[in-house]
């Protein structure tokens, strides 16, 4: 194909410019209210309270220990290298989140624009990635980056590697192993990436065995650090199962999930930080619907493919979609889904596959029918999806108005209600506390921090009795609980039982011998009752456990 003229190129080069920066302007105007978050929820684990992070060292550790919660190295290093920047103060962290976003909105814009041959269904295409209000979980919170990252290595990755195809050189390819690699190194999420090359593949010509050769060190790749990660986050589970469910229900509740993502995908309202659970029962014949219901549309897309009834893109967008959601569709435990079995950002790198089909869609209807009255329905779509992520965003202002706004999206969510509840009782509002430590008991009636929690806000409310009735509860639901041990010998204590307060206590530090707290309040209670030599060694250990850094 001859060169353009240097003027067209010239405008080519300036419309390309202006398009840019208006996805840079509409990302910038709707993630406002995310640069003003601050952090919420397990944002002290990952960040503010990370010993790691915090480290002067912290980058072997990061990299050649077992200390972090999850193996993701490249993720962890960039929060090590942030802290040092902006410390405690959360504005420079969500301004990286913001600008790592945006990042992933031009990467994928300059791939669509090369892989499709049509300009402004590849715009659209990235307009709506950039807007989707699906998305603010992973930007406006800052545990999320991880998403981020291994999103912008993810695309890097795609391109090297379509570069490769197109006849580039061989280093193409092994740039885009070296992007996958950094981006399992930031998420495990993104290990179906070999799945979506072979893919790319498929869709110019049919699958050989040197086409499977070249695809097999991305497979080694995805194979050696999933097995990290799943040993990361087993570690990080003390051992135990997430959920106990079994393989039919699990891949019922997957199909059922894909259908949730899909339909937020295409509608995304109602959204919320924790979904509700749900119980899947396979003697339910609602539960195989969803199943049936993704075999049957993934066939006829197959038979309308092809017989040239249908393009191949609709087919290719559809696995694609599946595809990139299997790691979080709860095959394999992930410890978010002890709170909900699905969540927003989970489906981040899986809706590129809907907003792409949903432009090529529009671009479709628009020349079929060319009425100027259809070309404005792109413009109210994207102020519309701008304006639900303007108030998605306006969610992660602060951790109480996260739990707030989940609670009114999801008033069982038990997790909001016990953090909020905890909030409330370091502020002294003790009676509001108490409605949310029993709101989280009624929807998960087990919860034995959440008794132990209620326990403590009865006693400051002086209920005594009632206290003690959820200490012993979270005794008998969990045994080796020992602050319920240690609030429970305190009420026993004001009551004036003081064999069984020091039974409680005794118990509490065998179980927890690191507690500063439980050997204190054994000495005070032996120190009482004349037991002096004995409460000397007990204040001296929780002394020295006090001075541990």
């Amino acid at each position: 194909m001859p060169a353009p003229p240097p003027a067209d190129a010239a405008a080519s080069r300036a419309r390309r410019f202006g398009a840019g920066v208006a996805l840079g302007a509409l990302v910038l105007a709707a993630y406002l209210p995310a640069l003003r978050g601050g952090f919420v929820w397990d944002d002290d684990a990952t960040l503010t309270r990370n010993p790691v992070v915090a480290a002067s060292d912290g980058l072997r550790r990061i990299w050649l220990t077992t200390e972090p919660r999850d193996y993701w190295p490249v993720t962890y290093s960039g929060l090590w290298a942030e802290w040092r920047l902006w410390g405690p103060h959360p504005l420079g962290y969500h301004a990286v989140s913001v600008a790592l976003h945006l990042a992933t909105v031009l990467l994928l814009w300059g791939l669509l624009r090369r892989v499709w041959e049509d300009p402004p269904g590849a715009w659209l295409a990235a307009a709506l990635f950039a807007l989707h209000p699906v998305n603010v979980e992973s930007v406006a919170w800052v545990t999320q980056q991880k998403n981020l990252l291994a999103m912008l290595f993810y695309l890097a990755a795609i391109h090297a590697f379509w570069r490769a195809e197109e006849g580039g050189r061989p280093g193409w390819r092994l740039l885009a192993l070296a992007a996958f690699g950094l981006a399992m190194l930031s998420k495990g999420s993104v290990a179906m990436l070999p799945f979506v090359f072979l893919g790319m593949i498929r869709w110019r010509q049919p699958l050989t065995r040197r086409d499977w050769g070249r695809i097999a060190p991305f497979f080694v790749v995805a194979f050696v650090l999933v097995a990290v990660n799943l040993w990361f986050q087993a570690q990080a589970a003390g051992g135990g199962e997430v959920r106990g469910d079994g393989l039919l229900p699990r891949i019922l509740g997957a199909a059922a999930a894909g259908w949730f993502y899909l339909c937020h995908a295409l509608w995304p309202t109602h959204l919320a930080f924790i979904y509700p659970d749900w119980q899947v029962r396979a003697e339910g014949w609602r539960w195989w619907l969803p199943l049936a219901a993704a075999l049957a549309a993934t066939g006829g897309l197959a038979w309308a493919a092809a017989r040239h009834r249908l393009g191949r893109g609709a087919l290719f967008a559809w696995t694609y979609f599946w595809a990139a959601l299997v790691p979080v569709l709860g095959f394999v435990d992930v410890y978010y889904m002890r709170y909900s079995p699905v969540a927003d950002h989970y489906q981040h790198l899986a809706i590129i596959g809907v907003v792409v089909w949903v432009a090529a869609g529009w671009r479709a209807f628009v020349r079929r029918f060319p009425a100027r009255g259809f070309r404005a329905v792109p413009v109210f779509v994207l102020a519309w999806l701008g304006i639900l992520t303007w108030r998605q965003g306006l969610n992660y202002r602060d951790s109480r108005t996260l739990y707030l706004a989940t609670l009114r999206a999801n008033p069982r969510a038990w997790l909001a209600h016990f953090n909020l509840g905890e909030a409330l009782l370091e502020e002294g509002r003790v009676s509001e506390a108490i409605g949310h430590f029993e709101g989280a008991l009624r929807a998960k009636p087990d919860y034995f921090e959440a008794r132990n929690n209620l326990g403590i806000a009865l006693a400051e409310a002086n209920r005594l009795p009632e206290a003690a009735a959820q200490f012993e509860a979270a005794v008998r639901l969990q045994p080796g609980y020992a602050p319920a041990h240690v609030n429970l010998g305190k009420v026993w204590l004001q009551e004036r039982r003081a064999a069984d307060a020091i039974a409680q206590f005794r118990e509490a530090v065998r179980l927890g011998p690191d507690s500063a707290d439980a050997h204190r309040a054994l000495g005070v209670v032996l120190n009482a009752t004349g037991q002096a030599a004995e409460a000397r060694q007990e204040f001296a250990a929780a002394a020295r456990l006090d001075r541990r850094p």
